[in-house]
């Protein structure tokens, strides 16, 4: 009979396991498993980098087409409601979208941060219509059927959707998010502001009277940048970042289509030049002088560095970065304290030329 040994007239089955020998055996596997999970933990990570990579590269190309198409520039600003208008309208993201590019599938797959920040101001902000922001966009347009179609930003304004509502986050959802108008990269200051407004005095101004002068705000700045602008700069192209992967800066106020309430959002731009000595953004008495070691030209366009700490190294202490030139850089947080160092790209290059 097979499997069984006849031995003086008995029959012997088999040898069993011990329990220490069951238990070796599957610490040996523990042991296997934990030298393995690492290795692949690696593998799945370079993918997920690669897959950023790709995409930054792609956002590039659309970035590039539509400076070719739009008298040079690079953009029309920064995924920002508040600050720059309907975003559907108004933005980088808007503006590829516009171009076929979905921009809302093509998200950083290591990040926490699933979605743009703005997405809260869009659901929930007391909006104010004055004339510094453009924060209803387009009066809409009329189609051959005689059916309006109107943008949802300008629709949250004129139905006075109430903050949290569930129409206006329904509205949200179906016009913005499903539409692909959403980001988890953070646009670098350069690449939606490019140089600040300055007055006599080297102090920050702004475009229309009673606007804010906070370099944060498109009506402070000389607006997005341009290809004559970074022609005629000092700093090499591959040294300006314009996306990368983004900041968490706080969480989704309520559910939006695939995103339950409580998922983290990120920056949708880094926070621009500041005094590499204070990390705060310069001031001057009046009547600076322009002019000398003290003036306020020296200031900006010798002491001062962009703040990046906007951008998150998430792909294991890499940030992917797209530069000007359409390279995509990974850049190193070498300091592992989860932020790109200031001034770590370039440095004096608040754009005072």
């Amino acid at each position: 009979m097979r499997g069984r040994t006849i031995t003086r007239g008995r029959i012997l089955k088999p040898a069993a396991f011990t329990l220490v020998e069951l238990l070796v055996v599957v610490s040996m596997i523990g042991v296997l498993v934990g030298m393995l999970m690492p290795a692949v933990n690696a593998a799945r990570e370079s993918s997920r980098k690669t897959a950023c990579q790709s995409n930054l590269r792609q956002l590039g190309l659309g970035l590039a087409i539509h400076a070719e198409n739009k008298r040079g520039y690079y953009c029309t600003g920064a995924f920002d409601w508040l600050r720059d208008g309907a975003v559907t309208e108004r933005g980088w993201v808007a503006d590829l979208v516009t171009q076929g590019i979905p921009v809302g599938r093509m998200l950083c797959p290591s990040n926490q941060g699933t979605v743009a920040d703005t997405f809260n101001d869009l659901l929930t902000a007391n909006v104010i219509v004055d004339q510094c922001v453009d924060v209803l966009g387009s009066e809409g347009r009329t189609e051959p059927d005689g059916s309006t179609i109107v943008n949802p930003c300008r629709q949250i304004v004129s139905k006075k959707l109430s903050p949290n509502s569930e129409e206006r986050r329904q509205l949200v959802e179906a016009q913005v998010m499903a539409k692909h108008f959403n980001t988890n990269y953070t646009a670098s200051w350069l690449l939606t502001r490019s140089r600040p407004l300055l007055d006599k005095d080297g102090n920050v101004t702004s475009q229309k009277p009673g606007c804010s002068t906070s370099l944060m705000h498109r009506v402070a700045t000389a607006g997005p940048l341009t290809q004559g602008m970074l022609d005629v700069s000092s700093l090499p192209a591959s040294t300006v970042p314009f996306l990368g992967c983004g900041k968490v800066t706080g969480t989704l106020n309520v559910p939006l289509g695939d995103h339950p309430a409580g998922s983290f959002t990120t920056l949708s731009l880094t926070a621009g030049p500041a005094v590499a000595a204070t990390g705060q953004r310069p001031a001057f008495a009046n009547e600076t002088p322009r002019g000398g070691p003290s003036g306020w030209w020296t200031v900006w366009s010798k002491q001062t560095v962009q703040d990046y700490r906007g951008f998150s190294p998430t792909h294991r202490g890499v940030c992917n970065i797209l530069m000007a030139d359409s390279s995509v850089r990974p850049i190193e947080d070498r300091d592992g304290d989860g932020f790109l160092s200031n001034g770590l790209l370039s440095s004096g290059s608040a754009g005072i030329e």
